[in-house]
């Protein structure tokens, strides 16, 4: 319990940040709807023993017309505050699902890379950014809710006092076991719902595989519609199946709970009318407790269902705090130094690196130097840890063993955002954004001053200009197929935009991943035999498999099996005859 306290505090306080004006908002009106329909109660009774004096008494409907314009007063305050109060809610969620978001946002574009690599990591973001843009603010007004249904529950309680204690009692007993219920099944549902996010998230992915666009050309090709589909039913029954099973036993217990309700209006209906009957209670009387009965069990129903929704809550809000509360390991480790333009060199000192979930390390003792200017090629079969090394270079991942030392000081020790900031590099997996073509390139480096200029160079730099300047609305023309108005790419031209962005960036070290295999013969030609003149004297690492491209390097480093097996330039390891010289003459050999 005092968990669920501390995570209520967390929430309320979230709710609170998001939008304090509105909160207040919501507050104040919740009192007055639990005031208000008490006053109606009081007002109606009054009115109808008004009534019937007058009708007994034969005299004119003076004295009732104050009585009922006051009872349409207070109806008309109610039912403003009905609507106002789901319009304030309505605003306070809005805020409230704006914040989170940005919460969410925030946290995820934060933590390690290598969080990706868990498959926990999405079961854990999926739960959070399902419960977190509402659950907060459903615990607020599940807490307003409760203390308004608790205050009018006393008075509508205090009320049936005066005619029975027995009454009060029997409004309380009887909703007990509609509380144990929902306390019951919350637990039950939660739990279930927790061990089936990895089989909603792979419904979700058949689902995405059915609609996504780069899937679809596959999914219509090889004709696979029909299976996906299938796939997708048997993942989506499997989980609802067993849900509705569990809702089914819940709803038959409610039913019997529903029972129980019904015997004790039936049973104070019984009271009520004979102590009318027997001139005990006046008709205004009989009308006032019949509808502070009804109103209690109300009350009392939205007591017990905002107790249970705050043990809900307590359960789920816990999935977005786990999320929140995730700890960033890639940061600047004391004593912490600030990272200054490359002036010597990068040097990789025996590092090693195992994805988690493999029993094999992808680097494994990995050591080699990088001179400042220098031009370095990184070759080697699929799997042989050129990737990794990229992403272990630029402090995307931290190393298990050994360290990056950048002009000899460590690089753990400088903040990971200032220190990639000395990179641009285009990735294997290089992103497609659905812009503008000169957005796509300046966001190489979003915050740079005057960028139009500078835009245009890198596009000519990667042959891409010419391309982007005559489209429809030039460089502010939208790429892509998500949108209207947009223009699609050739892969190969998406290629040039990805390397025109890490060209725009203007960082000391260059990283080209794979850079031209999408390219055609031309422009690769055009690009590589002046490939000096577009790096303009930057420290570049160049993986690629064309090892045509390869020769220019200053220095190759052949890696496989995660180790470096040679080291060289290429007519160096051409007179070795090692595994360069046999994998440039196998490639070599088909021309």
């Amino acid at each position: 319990m005092k968990g669920k306290i501390r995570l209520f505090r967390k929430a309320l306080a979230l709710v609170w940040d998001s939008a304090p004006g509105w909160a207040t908002v919501n507050i104040v009106i919740s009192v007055l709807q639990s005031i208000l329909p008490l006053a109606l109660v009081w007002l109606i009774k009054l009115l109808i023993d008004e009534i019937t004096n007058a009708a007994q008494a034969g005299t004119g409907a003076a004295n009732i017309v104050p009585m009922v314009i006051a009872v349409v007063v207070v109806y008309f305050l109610d039912e403003v505050c009905s609507d106002s109060g789901n319009f304030v809610r309505s605003k306070q969620s809005v805020k409230l699902e704006g914040y989170m978001y940005n919460l969410l946002h925030s946290k995820a574009v934060r933590l390690d890379l290598i969080n990706f690599e868990h498959p926990g990591y999405y079961d854990c973001l999926s739960r959070a950014t399902s419960e977190a843009p509402w659950r907060p603010n459903n615990i607020l007004n599940n807490i307003v809710a409760m203390f308004r249904g608790m205050l009018s529950l006393l008075l509508m309680a205090g009320l049936l006092f005066t005619l029975h204690w027995g009454a009060a009692v029997l409004l309380l007993v009887v909703n007990i076991p509609g509380i144990w219920l929902r306390l019951h099944y919350a637990d039950i549902l939660y739990h279930f719902q927790r061990e089936q996010t990895p089989e909603a998230r792979k419904s979700a992915y058949f689902s995405w595989l059915l609609t996504g666009d780069r899937p679809s050309r596959e999914i219509r090709l090889f004709g696979l519609g029909n299976y996906f589909i299938s796939l997708f039913k048997k993942s989506f029954n499997k989980q609802k199946e067993e849900e509705l099973n569990i809702l089914r036993k819940r709803t038959v217990i409610e039913l019997i709970t529903d029972v129980v309700k019904a015997s004790a209006i039936l049973v104070l209906l019984l009271v009520i009318a004979r102590r009318t009957v027997s001139g005990d209670l006046s008709l205004g009387q009989m009308a006032m407790f019949l509808l502070a009965f009804r109103q209690g069990m109300t009350y009392i129903k939205d007591l017990f269902v905002s107790v249970a929704g705050l043990y809900e809550d307590g359960l789920y809000i816990g999935d977005t705090f786990e999320f929140l509360d995730l700890k960033e390991s890639v940061v600047a480790n004391p004593p912490v130094t600030v990272p200054s333009e490359l002036k010597t060199g990068i040097k990789v000192d025996d590092i090693s690196f195992t994805y988690p979930g493999n029993d094999y390390a992808t680097l494994n003792k990995v050591s080699f130097e990088i001179k400042k200017g220098e031009i370095i090629a990184l070759v080697g079969p699929n799997g042989a840890g050129k990737s990794t090394l990229v992403r272990l270079l630029t402090r995307l991942y931290d190393p298990d063993t050994g360290s990056v030392r950048w002009d000899g000081n460590d690089i753990k020790t400088m903040d990971p955002d200032q220190f990639r900031l000395f990179f641009s590099v285009v990735f294997q997996d290089f992103m497609l954004y659905n812009l503008p073509a000169g957005e796509n390139i300046r966001m190489g480096n979003i915050d740079a001053p005057d960028p139009d200029e500078k835009i245009r160079k890198a596009a000519s730099k990667s042959g891409v200009h010419e391309l982007l300047n005559n489209l429809p609305k030039g460089y502010e023309t939208t790429i892509g197929t998500l949108f209207d108005d947009s223009r699609e790419l050739s892969w190969g031209e998406w290629q040039k935009i990805a390397l025109a962005r890490a060209l725009f960036r203007e960082s000391p070290v260059l990283i080209l991943d794979e850079p031209s295999s999408a390219l055609d013969a031309d422009t690769e030609y055009e690009i590589f035999s002046r490939f000096r003149e577009i790096v303009n004297g930057r420290t570049s690492i160049l993986i690629t498999h064309r090892f045509t491209n390869v020769t220019l390097a200053d220095r190759i480093i052949v890696l496989e099996h995660g180790s470096i097996t040679e080291t060289g330039s290429h007519e160096e390891l051409m007179k070795k005859k090692g595994r360069y010289w046999e994998m440039f003459r196998k490639q070599a050999g088909r021309y």
